[in-house]
């Protein structure tokens, strides 16, 4: 049975911006818009609270860092299956292929993309009870429980939530930019050139 006590584990805003992000991939579906700005949020959205869904009732027996990074690695094979749900129902297919050449920014925005998920994971990883209500007294202490009442509880589900909406991006945008290194001189073959 479930235990609908306030605070849960998953916040009131996290479910308002889930319901959202229900509400904008229902929308790029039903109108055929496809791939936009907000349908790939929306996605986000939906993935991350799925994921942290996910591990409210699942609750790995593996530490957190390593629920985290699963939870990304998840969630961004997830918003690509979504997002290539999208692009085969768009109206109109723009031309966006992926032909470029891979120059020195490409390999430097992965260099930084790499480092912001090694640099959130590390910060899950060295402070994994940071911002617990536990440690604070007084005032500091109703008003971390006023945050966990909004947010949700500081445990593994927000964390995992807050890591897929940070993480996911930038493991995206390094899979793109491995993509492109591998297949960028298989298309201009193909093409003739």
């Amino acid at each position: 049975m479930l235990d609908l006590s306030l605070p849960w584990p998953i916040g009131l805003i996290p479910i308002a911006m889930t319901a959202w992000a229900s509400y904008g991939l229902y929308r790029a579906v039903v109108t055929r818009d496809g791939v936009t700005g907000a349908s790939l949020v929306s996605i986000l959205g939906l993935v991350a609270f799925i994921a942290a869904f996910t591990a409210q009732f699942v609750k790995p027996f593996i530490n957190q860092t390593l629920a985290l990074i699963t939870a990304q690695f998840l969630g961004t094979a997830a918003c690509f299956l979504l997002g290539k749900l999208l692009w085969s129902i768009q109206k109109t297919k723009p031309d966006l292929s992926l032909r470029r050449r891979p120059d020195a920014n490409m390999f430097r925005a992965m260099g930084i993309l790499l480092s912001f998920v090694f640099g959130i994971d590390g910060l899950y990883f060295l402070f994994p009870d940071a911002g617990k209500c536990a440690h604070f007294t007084g005032y500091m202490a109703n008003k971390c429980a006023g945050q966990e009442l909004l947010v949700g509880i500081h445990d593994l589900p927000i964390a995992v939530y807050f890591g897929v909406l940070l993480g996911v991006p930038a493991l995206a945008g390094v899979s793109r930019g491995i993509w492109v290194l591998l297949f960028a001189g298989e298309a201009k073959n193909s093409v003739g050139g």
